[in-house]
């Protein structure tokens, strides 16, 4: 089974597994449980937007069109341009052009851990000892999603290329997501000189953004200034809280209806690497789980189908802001409650209520 940080974290800088241990009193209520979880929702409704469909006729929401963070949520547009594209799954990626988009640090190991699954040799900071080697591309489409590979996630981008994005975005019906350069993020967040001003304009803060993760790309000398300055990057969520608010977002009803779209056809190869990840928990008598989230500070996301022999799909997009550092360790219950209020009509209930 992954863990959480496998499934929810990695979104780009800042994710909640990048943060110092938290010394936060037990917060209440209790989201160590599911039941806890729809307690957190009813007390923090302006906090919450939720886009929920059964596909057995029940339908729920709140502040479904409120733009939030995203976190790595924004995933799927990747995937799903990925799916669509003909890129060749089979072509031999050199691992040092892959690693050429990682910045050492902010993605609680997911690099790392990818290429420990790939069984590739890498330093502690996820670097390949070989740079030469290579990998199937099809290896990092799927190391986007089960390990929320950020640097997977922006080569996939230059490769593909954001027209692409918006075009399979949009099949899917969320238009205009914002592909922002997750590494770039990072970099702003580590060396704060080469990001704007808060308060910036989103297309000011995306090309500064895309700008210094290019010069990353090709500058070794940039990149062993970057390794010399993350140690002192905020470590904290309140300290990270004013660079998350400028993060890229998106609605609950943007990421609701490309899961929904991929879970009744589209991009069949995006839903064979979506239904990996909760492999382990899908519901008595359906057939998949189909799943990506993310997690920042303060933030976590949702995006999720469960499909039926005969059919029938269920969809879940939930946006959470307020989260805190104690409870953003307890995801997978709340992952469990979504999963429940798709399978169960009482569940169902509980959630719309804990809703409204």
């Amino acid at each position: 089974m992954l863990t959480r940080r496998h499934l929810l974290a990695g979104a780009a800088a800042g994710s909640a597994a990048l943060l110092l241990p938290g010394t936060a009193t037990a917060a209440r209520p209790d989201t160590k449980t599911e039941q806890g979880w729809l307690d957190w929702i009813a007390a923090h409704r302006g906090d919450v937007s939720v886009l929920i469909d059964d596909g057995a006729g029940r339908r729920a929401a709140r502040n479904p069109d409120v733009r939030r963070v995203l976190a790595s949520s924004i995933k799927v547009v990747h995937l799903s341009a990925y799916a669509e594209s003909r890129l060749d799954p089979k072509e031999q990626i050199r691992v040092g052009d892959w690693d050429a988009h990682h910045p050492f640090v902010a993605d609680g190991r997911a690099h790392f851990q990818a290429l420990n699954w790939l069984g590739v040799p890498c330093d502690e900071y996820g670097i390949a000892k070989d740079p030469e080697q290579r990998v199937p591309l099809a290896k990092l489409a799927e190391a986007m999603i089960l390990f929320s590979d950020n640097a997977a996630t922006d080569y996939l981008r230059v490769r593909l290329g954001d027209p692409a994005l918006q075009r399979a975005a949009a099949r899917g019906g969320w238009f205009r997501p914002d592909t922002r350069s997750l590494g770039g993020e990072v970099l702003m967040l580590m060396m704060p000189e080469y990001a704007p001003p808060p308060g910036s304009p989103v297309a000011v803060r995306r090309a500064m953004g895309d700008a210094v993760a290019r010069r990353f790309v090709r500058d070794p000398e940039f990149r062993a200034e970057a390794f010399k300055r993350w140690p002192s990057m905020p470590g904290t969520s309140d300290a990270q809280w004013p660079w998350v608010k400028g993060h890229g977002q998106g609605s609950a009803s943007d990421l609701f209806a490309l899961h929904r779209s991929i879970a009744k056809g589209l991009y069949t190869p995006a839903r064979e690497i979506l239904a990996k990840p909760l492999a382990d928990r899908v519901p008595p008598g359906a057939s998949e789980v189909l799943f990506k989230g993310g997690s920042l500070p303060r933030s976590l996301t949702i995006g999720l189908s469960v499909r039926w022999p005969g059919g029938r799909s269920g969809t879940a997009a939930v946006l959470l802001t307020g989260v805190s550092d104690q409870d953003m360790q307890n995801a997978l219950p709340l992952i469990d409650l979504v999963l429940a209020a798709l399978s169960d009509p009482a569940r169902f209930g509980a959630l719309e209520r804990a809703l409204h």
